[in-house]
């Protein structure tokens, strides 16, 4: 049997093993009159609820012989340790995951770039800080860990223990397309092209244009290497995700305006032949980059390499661009997806359904969207029968388990229709 001065030491010990890492200072309540939930500056893996005596746990009254077999019980604790007027009780990975993820999405938002590279870099060498194509993803993405893997969170920051889940998640995949700019085949990308990149994807493309419109001086429809170097700076600077100086404690310091030569390359070709690059490659070069992340986010879901995604998966995909003040309300949608007897026939996402999913729903303004709003403007109903033809109409072959997912999460009355306008609030995240 566990005594409590065991248990007391135990937690002890985790909780002085937590005190390390993170940085997130988190208050927030649950059940305010029962549970708090804090995490403090460096606490990391470990978050606790403080329970009153008057809502004690007591593992005896299960008939339970060790803080194990209260896990088992509760699937939500970790651990229990029990003292005289309170209980304190570690989180369960699933639990924590969502901190963590919640964490993230405030980190790439309100962080400066500096911060958010070096959070989400899994390559930390003499020579500097640098990500990996799936890192990049990480980073411009709110991704949840899959359901399935071990992984709590998608980076840390210097000092911090990195766990081995979270490395191995982090191999074992590269991108085609990053490779082309990849002079040295390394597979990494530098803080400069890390800028290029967020710049890129936090803006919407009709910002995208009207900035290469505004240094097209001739009005030709293109821009040469100093023009776009000139755009790029500009496009930098309004944006709060790429404005970044390059400085920071614990990262070399490198200048956001340098853009490695391999990538300017490949937009205007070699210096001596030298061409000037259009609008339409341009928007080209940037639908590559949108489909890319779009892929690598279906990797980072299959860690394993099957092929394909399990339902739950795509469920907190779809919720994930939910703004912070709603997100646990649709985490609690998209964990009540197996309970609900959704996609529990075996169903399975494959790459090509998901990709087309993020073609017609996580673009701003596609034609699947304004069929939709036309739809709705015009009187009718969103239902399923609809929503899927319409997709297909739009090219896009989604399967019948996937919008059984959308209009669960979704249609919270049960009435059989949507709609679209917190639909896409939510799916068509730009952070």
């Amino acid at each position: 049997m566990v005594t409590y001065s065991s248990q007391l030491n135990w937690a002890f010990i985790r909780a002085t093993n937590f005190f390390r890492t993170l940085e997130p200072k988190l208050v927030s309540s649950f059940r305010s009159s029962r549970l708090q939930l804090a995490t403090f500056t460096g606490l990391s893996g470990a978050c606790g609820w403080v329970i009153t005596s008057s809502e004690r746990i007591s593992a005896q009254n299960y008939g339970l012989h060790s803080s194990h077999d209260a896990c088992e019980l509760q699937p939500y604790l970790a651990s229990i340790s029990e003292g005289p007027g309170f209980s304190f009780v570690f989180l369960s990975p699933e639990y924590r995951r969502n901190v963590f993820f919640v964490y993230e999405k405030r980190l790439r938002v309100y962080s400066p770039p500096e911060k958010v590279f070096e959070y989400f870099s899994s390559v930390k060498v003499r020579e500097g800080t640098f990500m990996t194509s799936l890192d990049l993803m990480r980073a411009a993405v709110p991704v949840f860990q899959p359901v399935s893997s071990s992984t709590i969170r998608s980076g840390c920051l210097g000092g911090e223990h990195k766990d081995a889940a979270f490395s191995s998640l982090s191999s074992g995949s590269k991108s085609n397309f990053f490779d082309l700019f990849d002079t040295d085949s390394d597979g990494l990308i530098s803080f400069p092209e890390y800028i290029f990149f967020i710049t890129l994807l936090s803006l919407s493309e009709n910002e995208v244009k009207s900035t290469f419109q505004k240094f097209d001086r001739d009005g030709s429809g293109k821009l040469c290497r100093i023009e776009f170097n000139a755009m790029m700076r500009a496009m930098r600077r309004s944006t709060s995700r790429g404005n970044g100086s390059g400085q920071r404690t614990g990262l070399k310091s490198t200048n956001p305006d340098v853009i490695g030569n391999s990538l300017v390359n490949y937009l205007f070709g070699d210096p001596v032949k030298e061409h000037k690059l259009s609008f339409e490659q341009f928007e080209g070069f940037l639908r590559r980059i949108k489909n890319e992340i779009d892929s690598l986010e279906f990797q980072h879901y299959d860690y394993t390499n099957c092929g394909s995604i399990s339902i739950q998966d795509f469920g907190y995909s779809v919720v994930a661009g939910a703004n912070v003040r709603r997100m646990q309300y649709f985490i609690d949608r998209a964990s009540r997806l197996v309970s609900n007897e959704i996609g529990t026939c075996g169903e399975r996402v494959t790459k090509e359904q998901f990709m087309a999913f993020c073609r017609i729903l996580k673009r701003e303004g596609t034609e699947f969207q304004l069929k939709i709003k036309n739809h709705m403007q015009s009187g009718g109903k969103l239902t399923k029968e609809y929503f899927r033809s319409t997709a297909m109409e739009c090219g896009a072959m989604l399967s019948s388990a996937q919008v059984d997912v959308i209009f669960f999460i979704f249609d919270v009355d049960g009435d059989g229709e949507l709609s679209p306008d917190e639909l896409l609030d939510v799916v068509c995240r730009r952070e």
